[in-house]
């Protein structure tokens, strides 16, 4: 029977390995970069209301070692087993999808948009009917 070695994430974050590399690489980027662009987001806003009291020169370089640790965190986590994994099979998945044409993409854009406006109205008409019944019937009183 062979052993199965199963990869703890903290010994994930240390190893510098790449997990199946040549796999789902346009959705494994996308999301690293998405976790980058979120760590820096916030690192900005940690800046903007936290770190500035402290002195620039530090909470400039607090920021970089943040953002820093962050994109660590983002490389690692795409190359994490399980978590790669899933991304690969979410690339897989996504080239099965049978995506709509144009002509397609604008008929059922104005079916969506004209069964809102329907739906709007109707229900626009229940709410002044309601009022209307519930002023006759004394429940609802507005003042002019």
């Amino acid at each position: 029977m062979a052993k199965v070695q199963h990869e703890t994430l903290l010994k994930s974050i240390l190893s510098t390995d790449l997990y199946q590399r040549k796999q789902g690489r346009m959705v494994r980027g996308g999301t690293a970069a998405s976790i980058l662009l979120t760590v820096v987001l916030g690192c900005q806003a940690l800046y903007h209301s936290v770190l500035l009291d402290l002195g620039s020169s530090i909470a400039f370089a607090t920021v970089i070692g943040l953002i820093a640790v962050g994109g660590w965190l983002a490389y690692r986590a795409v190359n994490y087993r399980p978590f790669a994994d899933f991304l690969i099979e979410v690339e897989s998945e996504m080239t099965k999808v049978n995506w709509p044409s144009w002509g397609e993409l604008q008929r059922a854009t104005v079916v969506v948009l004209a069964t809102m406006f329907i739906f709007s109205a109707l229900l626009f008409g229940y709410d002044i009917l309601w009022q209307w019944f519930l002023q006759v019937t004394g429940v609802l009183r507005l003042n002019p």
